[in-house]
């Protein structure tokens, strides 16, 4: 089990297909599509931390049903996001984390690349601020700068063959 972690802009996704390229039967999640599924209220509705907690429900189901691996693709800010995750999954499932780590610079240059006649997507530099207090309880940190998508991908699944921490 690996959650793909990391700012808006980090190549969370890009990351994540190239895993599934690794073992083509690993299942990956999308937080964002979760998320989207979502009432807009959704913490006045489900309570906080609902998205992490549905995604860690239906990576539990995904490996009942015999996946060899489940990703999961979504922004934690904070510990408590991983907690609600993996708080879903059984005692006996290994999670790893590994958190995209590029510079605010390259996440901003990359937002004004992806939307330069849009508005921007509101609080990237919040999201990073919240994340560089947090960074020592996410997991591993990699620098996406020093490696493509395919290389990211490729180091990911080598540390997971590696013995996993149990959860």
């Amino acid at each position: 089990m690996i959650i793909v972690n990391g700012p808006p802009g980090a190549g969370k996704t890009s990351v994540t297909a190239e895993l599934r390229l690794l073992l083509p039967s690993s299942v990956a999640i999308s937080g964002d599509a979760l998320r989207a599924f979502a009432p807009a209220d959704v913490r006045a509705t489900l309570g906080g931390g609902a998205t992490y907690r549905v995604a860690g429900a239906l990576a539990c189901a995904y490996l009942e049903l015999g996946a060899e691996r489940v990703i999961f693709d979504y922004l934690c800010l904070r510990a408590a996001h991983v907690r609600h995750f993996s708080d879903a999954l059984p005692a006996t499932v290994a999670l790893r984390v590994f958190t995209l780590w590029p510079a605010l610079s390259t996440l901003l240059e990359r937002e004004q690349r992806a939307q330069p006649a849009r508005s921007r997507v509101p609080g990237i530099a919040d999201s990073y601020q919240e994340m560089a207090r947090n960074l020592g309880a996410l997991g591993e940190v990699l620098d996406p700068a020093a490696l493509d998508p395919a290389l990211a991908a490729r180091f990911i699944h080598e540390r997971c063959l590696q013995q996993a921490p149990a959860k």
